[in-house]
C-alpha cells in the first residue's frame, strides 16, 4: 500500500529526532538521524513521536480538517474571486477533505503503531515507554476516526436508497507498524462496526495506561495526549455510534479530568476570544496541537488564518450562520469581526457583505503568536463535551435535560436562556445542532454532524448552491485513485466507479 510504504520509508530512512526540544511535554518538530538508531535509540524514538505530532501541522490535517467541513456545508462560503475551498463549497468530486489527507493520516497511524508496539524493550525507561504507547493509541484512534467519518457511513446509518444503500465498509484498520517496505501489504477495508470497536478498544486501553502513569509522566497541559483527551475522544466516538449513555459518561469523565487544569468560566467577547488566543493559554483546550510560530507556521497558501482572517479571507461566515446568534451572545463579537486584510493593512470592501450582512470574517484563527499565519489547532475542548452531553441526554433523558445542558453553555456565552417548554424532541435536536454551529464553527464538525445523523448536507441561502441529499454518493469522499492502484484490496466508495 502506497501510504504505508511512504510511512515505512519515512520511519526507518528519514526518522526524525528532536533538536533542542523538551520531548516530554511538547510536540515540536524534528531533524533527521540515521536508520541504524531507529527503534532502539531514545533519540530516534522521540523523533518518531515528534514526527507523528508534526503531521498535524500540515494543511491536510489542520486547515482541511478544521475548516473543510464548514465549507462543505452551510457555515462558510467563498468570497468574491477567491478560490480556496471553492470545490468544497460546491461538493465537487475529488475536492473533498479526504483527497489530500489520506496518506498523511495513515503515515501518522504508522508512526503511532511504532510507539505502541515497535519500540525495542529497554530502549526507554518503562514509564516513558508506557506513556508513548498511550499517546500512540490516542493518535491512532484520532486519525482512524477522522478517516472513518470521511470515507464511511456511521454504524447503523446508511441511506435508504441510492448507491450507498446498505454500504457498511469502514476504513483500513492498521494496528501493526510497517518497519520496512518489504513488510507493506495490501489491506482491505474493515466493516464499519469493526472500525468503531477498534476505536473503543484503543481509547479504553489508552485511558487505562494514562490513569496508571506515575506523576512525572502525566500530561501537564493540553498540548500532549492525556487521560482527559482520551475520554473526550471516546465521547465523540460514542456520539457517532449513537451510544448515548456511554457518550454522556465519557464526556463527564473528560470534563472532570480536564476541569482540574483547564476549567473555564467565560462571559464576554474578550473571554470568548481568548479560547483561541494562544497567548491566553487556550483555556478550554483538552487536546491541542501546539504550533511553533517560527518552525511550523503553515504560511500564506495553506494556513487557517490566511483562509479566514488574514490576507486572503477566502472563506467567510454565511449570513445563515451569523443569524443564529442573539444580540447579547458574546460569541458574535468574540468569534467574528469586520473583514480586514491585516497583511495589507486595509479593509476588504464589499465582498464580505455579499456573504453576510455585517461583512464579518471568522477570527477564531487570528495568528496571535507574532507571525501572520501561526495558530495552535484545538481538536478537543470543553464546550464540545457539554454539547455531546446535551445531545446524549436528549436521547436518554428527554428534552428538559438536553435544554438545561445547552443553557449551561449559553450562560457562559452570555446568550439568552432557552425555555424547555418551547421544544419537542425534534425541535430540541435542531437547537442542539444550531448550538453546535454557533460554538464549533470551523472546528471540524458541521458537515459530519449532518452526515452522522443521516441529514441532507444543507447549503446556506443566497450562496446559489443546492443541498446535497444524504442519498447522494458525494456524501462519502472517494478514495484517492493512486491508493486504489497500489492497494488492490481497497474497494472504492459506491458511485465513484
Amino acid at each position: 500500500m502506497k501510504s504505508i510504504a511512504n510511512a515505512s520509508a519515512f520511519a526507518l530512512i528519514f526518522l526524525f529526532a528532536l533538536s533542542g526540544c523538551d520531548v516530554i511535554d511538547r510536540t515540536d518538530p524534528s531533524t533527521a538521524i540515521s536508520q541504524g538508531e531507529a527503534l532502539s535509540s531514545e533519540t530516534a524514538i522521540e523523533g518518531v513521536r515528534a514526527s507523528m505530532f508534526d503531521r498535524f501541522h500540515t494543511e491536510n490535517l489542520s486547515t482541511f480538517w478544521l475548516l473543510g467541513p464548514a465549507a462543505q456545508a452551510d457555515n462558510t462560503y467563498i468570497r468574491g474571486s477567491q478560490n480556496r475551498f471553492r470545490g468544497l463549497n460546491q461538493n465537487e468530486i475529488r475536492s473533498g477533505v479526504g483527497t489530500g489527507p489520506y496518506s498523511t493520516l495513515y503515515n501518522a497511524i504508522n508512526e503511532a503503531n511504532i510507539l505502541i508496539s515497535g519500540i525495542q524493550e529497554g530502549a526507554l525507561p518503562e514509564a516513558r515507554a508506557q506513556r508513548l504507547e498511550a499517546e500512540g493509541l490516542f493518535i491512532r484512534a484520532l486519525a482512524t476516526h477522522h478517516a472513518a467519518r470521511i470515507f464511511s457511513y456511521e454504524p447503523g446509518q446508511t441511506p435508504a436508497s441510492g448507491p450507498g444503500q446498505g454500504f457498511t465498509l469502514g476504513v483500513e484498520i492498521k494496528t501493526e507498524p510497517t518497519l520496512a517496505v518489504k513488510d507493506a501489504s495490501p489491506t482491505p477495508r474493515s466493516p464499519v462496526g469493526e472500525v468503531y470497536s477498534q476505536l473503543e478498544s484503543d481509547l479504553n486501553q489508552a485511558i487505562n495506561i494514562f490513569s496508571n502513569l506515575p506523576d512525572a509522566q502525566r500530561a501537564s497541559d493540553e498540548f500532549v495526549p492525556s487521560e482527559a483527551a482520551a475520554e473526550a475522544l471516546l465521547a465523540r466516538v460514542n456520539l457517532y455510534e449513537r451510544d448515548w449513555s456511554d457518550a454522556d459518561q465519557a464526556a463527564t469523565n473528560a470534563l472532570d479530568l480536564a476541569g482540574q487544569q483547564f476549567g473555564s468560566s467565560l462571559a464576554g467577547p474578550n473571554e470568548v476570544r481568548a479560547i483561541f488566543n494562544e497567548n491566553s493559554g487556550n483555556p478550554e483546550g483538552i487536546f491541542t496541537i501546539d504550533t511553533d510560530p517560527i518552525q511550523e507556521s503553515a504560511g500564506v497558501n495553506n494556513a487557517l488564518a490566511a483562509y479566514t482572517s488574514r490576507q486572503w479571507i477566502a472563506q467567510v461566515p454565511t449570513q445563515d450562520l451569523i443569524g443564529l446568534y442573539g444580540s447579547s451572545d458574546a460569541r458574535l463579537d468574540g468569534f467574528y469581526g469586520p473583514c480586514f486584510d491585516e497583511i495589507q493593512g486595509a479593509n476588504v470592501q464589499g465582498q464580505c457583505e455579499n456573504i453576510n450582512d455585517p461583512g464579518f470574517e471568522l477570527q477564531k484563527y487570528n495568528a496571535e503568536q507574532s507571525t501572520p499565519y501561526a495558530d495552535d489547532y484545538v481538536h478537543l475542548r470543553v464546550a464540545e463535551m457539554v454539547l455531546i452531553q446535551a445531545e446524549a441526554r436528549l436521547n436518554t433523558s428527554g428534552v428538559s435535560a438536553a435544554i438545561d445542558r445547552l443553557n449551561d453553555l449559553r450562560q457562559q456565552r452570555n446568550a439568552s436562556q432557552l425555555d424547555p417548554g418551547n421544544y419537542n424532541f425534534d425541535s430540541a435536536y435542531d437547537e442542539i445542532l444550531a448550538e453546535r454551529r454557533r460554538e464549533l464553527v470551523a472546528e471540524g464538525h458541521r458537515y459530519f454532524d449532518l452526515k452522522r445523523l443521516g441529514r441532507d448536507i444543507s447549503k446556506a441561502p443566497g450562496t446559489g448552491e443546492e443541498d446535497v441529499p444524504f442519498e447522494d454518493f458525494r456524501v462519502l469522499d472517494d478514495y484517492p485513485p493512486s491508493e486504489l492502484q497500489v492497494n488492490t484490496e481497497l474497494e472504492q466508495n459506491p458511485g465513484y466507479n
